[in-house]
């Protein structure tokens, strides 16, 4: 009976793994083997991160004003970084172009020591203490002295012929403004004989404005408050009134320009330069205002409105009312009617 009992047990094993291998189950071929492969889930494409686009150099704000308040001065554009700021000392470098430095005295000691080019024959003598020698080294440009609301002003620019002694200096352009007891003197040098690179620079020494408690500032006031003492230093016609420091002789914001000229006070170079002055029209009824860059270079018109460019077209003012911008400076809004 035992014998029995195994027996079936066997029988029942091997019709057990019959059974199983019917199934699938413990095939020894591979090919009767089902293999579940798992598909990975795919990463998420990660969106390329913007790229700043840099504003162009000739776009961006060059105002600078003196950490202590007493100067302002635009530089030529972006590229030029300011070297030194210092009470009686401010300067500035371009890699490329060449260097601007500012200086100032006050007082019976500084002005004892200092050399001013009041006339022509002294420019010259500046330039010959130098080491040049006049024609075969430089030449005297454009020299030029007036008197700017009791203020004297003295601009010239000077071309050097022989850039070997000179650091690869080719062009300097010159203003001084001084009295009996304080001067400022602005300098910009540029390394290329280049007429636009000049231009830039003249405009730059032109736009010199003196903000703090000085006995010059008639002469080269904030330019928001009164823009024709550059005009008279640069021998444009005027009418000879001093600033009251209230901004009245800027052009207004219906273009009248209090009295002054027919420009709102604006030189030749601000006219025509759209970093200085801008042309907008009020989209609600083409309104021409004409718009300037303060000190901080801030847009603003002569009735102290202020103006920010959303793009290249649309202008809004503080109060979010719209203009449009056509690219113009302040020369379109004067240009007499034909």
């Amino acid at each position: 009976m035992k014998n029995k009992k195994v027996l079936a047990m066997l029988v029942m094993t091997v019709a057990l793994s019959g059974v199983l291998t019917a199934c699938g189950f413990g095939g020894d071929k591979p090919e009767d083997q089902v293999v579940v492969e798992a598909t990975p889930t795919p990463e998420p494409t990660e969106a390329p991160k913007p790229t700043a686009t840099p504003a162009p150099a000739d776009g961006q704000n060059t105002t600078y004003t003196s950490k202590d308040k007493s100067i302002a001065i635009k530089l030529p554009d972006a590229t030029w970084a300011n070297k030194s700021d210092e009470e009686d000392l401010v300067s500035f470098e371009s890699p490329d172009q060449g260097k601007i430095v500012i200086t100032h005295g006050k007082g019976e000691e500084d002005m004892s020591s200092a050399v001013i080019p009041s006339t022509e024959d002294m420019a010259n003598s500046l330039e010959k203490a130098a080491g040049l020698e006049p024609r075969t080294d430089y030449e005297i440009r454009s020299y030029s002295a007036s008197d700017v609301n009791g203020v004297n002003v003295y601009s010239y620019n000077v071309k050097y012929n022989n850039t070997e002694k000179t650091d690869g200096i080719a062009w300097a352009v010159k203003r001084v403004y001084a009295n009996d007891g304080e001067f400022y003197s602005i300098e910009a040098s540029i390394k290329k004989d280049d007429e636009k690179l000049l231009k830039k620079a003249e405009d730059s020494v032109a736009s010199f404005q003196i903000l703090g408690d000085s006995s010059l500032k008639s002469a080269a006031p904030k330019q928001s408050e009164d823009k024709k003492a550059d005009a008279s230093a640069e021998g444009q016609n005027t009418d000879g009134a001093a600033s009251d420091g209230t901004g009245s002789e800027a052009g207004t914001s219906d273009g009248s320009s209090s009295g002054t000229t027919n420009s709102g006070g604006f030189t030749d170079a601000q006219l025509s330069d759209t970093s200085q002055t801008r042309t907008i029209y009020r989209n609600s009824d083409g309104q021409p205002i004409v718009i300037f860059a303060d000190a901080n270079g801030n847009w603003v018109d002569g009735d102290g409105n202020s103006y920010r460019f959303a793009n290249d077209e649309d202008v809004y003012d503080q109060n979010d009312v719209d203009y449009y911008y056509h690219g113009e400076a302040a020369d379109v809004y004067y240009m007499p009617v034909q």
